[in-house]
């Protein structure tokens, strides 16, 4: 493991191996040790660069339909998903994500009583599932579609084994997310195939933007394993981005908040279809798990996670847990090595619609590393870490 001045380096996302590009499709390895799982194996399912743009063709599809199309949305959101839907033409009324990030039932109603939407936006957090036989239930006793937003939840599934994202009408999955990929993201059409979106044509991203982020996934992998070389070559990737930048080299950017009419054509690239094929999904879900449930155990109790329980199901994303100041926080645990996750800091526009809760959870909630490229004592690492600092919440 890493060690420089300060600590190990622990990265926010999992890095990608030559052996990952090298290795056989699993289809065609004998001692394959898994097949593909859902939505890789759905059978309408359609592949973009990015999830936000996956939500704005579906979106615009529907609206094509019904032009007053309104949408009840959780008012605990990433951003770019609200802007897809508003740029799709999509009317958004919000319904208030409860303590434990939940949907309460009830209040869904309510709010369906009072918008009449014509579709519910779920939105599955981390991994979590939304109580979401409930909510499919209240959908069909009130005639609505059901989108999931598996974006955070890819590998997840619920206590009796159902995929999430299979329960929905529609759902969408980013994948690189979990998946050491340089873009991705899958529109899953559960029942109700558009077919505009099945002839719909993408292009291909430029060059540099699939180079570069492929190169930040092996120079990641190499950080999390010999800092020092793998921080040298970070600087020399810099290098080459900002002298890319400066001859107006054109790139597409992942995991950037934002919403770009100009890139919503842009397809998966080629090498990320590849690389989908190579992955042993139940070692990755195993290994998330391990790494959750290590960090469980081993962290002061005085830390509070925003999710104490795991349940069976859950392929977990981040290990989030709550902090009285979070850009003070990350900012500390980045001095040390552990380079934490900032979701969700700002809303779209003045944020009026959110409730007690998600202002909370925009306030408070950290997001601590898990994947799969982590070993045993890189979660020992980030759970002394985290301990001792004082970060306990007020009473």
């Amino acid at each position: 493991m890493a060690s420089v001045a300060g600590g190990t380096f622990v990265p926010t996302y999992q890095g990608l191996s030559p052996a990952h590009v090298m290795r056989l499709a699993l289809s065609k390895r004998s001692e394959s040790k898994g097949t593909t799982p859902y939505p890789f194996n759905a059978p309408h399912r359609l592949s973009y660069y990015r999830a936000r743009n996956a939500i704005y063709h579906l979106f615009g599809a529907l609206v094509e339909t019904k032009p007053s199309l309104t949408v009840l949305a959780p008012d605990y959101y990433s951003g770019n998903e609200i802007m897809a839907l508003q740029a799709a033409g999509a009317r958004i009324r919000y319904c208030p994500v409860g303590p434990g990030m939940q949907w309460d039932p009830s209040e869904v109603e309510r709010l369906c009583r009072t918008h009449a939407p014509d579709l519910l936006y779920v939105i599955h957090y981390a991994g979590w599932p939304q109580p979401i036989d409930a909510l499919a239930e209240l959908c069909r006793r009130r005639e609505m579609l059901l989108f999931e937003d598996c974006a955070l939840s890819l590998l997840s599934g619920t206590p009796d084994g159902r995929p999430l994202g299979s329960i929905g009408n529609w759902s969408v999955f980013c994948l690189y997310k979990t998946l050491p990929l340089p873009n991705g993201a899958l529109l899953v059409q559960n029942d109700r195939p558009i077919e505009s979106l099945e002839r719909l044509r993408l292009r291909q991203a430029g060059s540099a933007s699939v180079a570069g982020r492929m190169a930040e996934l092996f120079v990641q992998r190499i950080r999390g394993r010999v800092n020092g070389v793998g921080a040298a070559l970070q600087a020399v990737k810099r290098s080459l981005g900002a002298a890319a930048g400066a001859l107006d080299v054109q790139r597409a950017n992942v995991g950037d908040i934002g919403f770009n009419l100009d890139e919503v054509d842009l397809a998966m690239s080629p090498i990320s279809a590849r690389l989908i094929e190579r992955f042993d999904y139940e070692d990755i879900r195993r290994r998330r798990i391990a790494n959750y449930q290590q960090l469980a155990r081993e962290l002061d109790p005085a830390v509070a996670a925003t999710f104490p329980v795991l349940p069976d199901g859950v392929c977990p994303l981040f290990f989030p847990i709550l902090v009285p100041n979070k850009a003070e926080a990350a900012d500390e645990l980045r001095r040390r090595g552990i380079d934490v996750i900032e979701f969700w800091n700002d809303p779209v526009g003045d944020g009026s619609e959110m409730g007690p809760n998600a202002r909370f959870f925009r306030a408070h909630v950290l997001e601590l590393p898990i994947h799969q490229d982590l070993s045993a004592r890189h979660i020992s690492y980030v759970a002394r870490t985290v301990s001792s600092l004082d970060l306990r919440m007020a009473a």
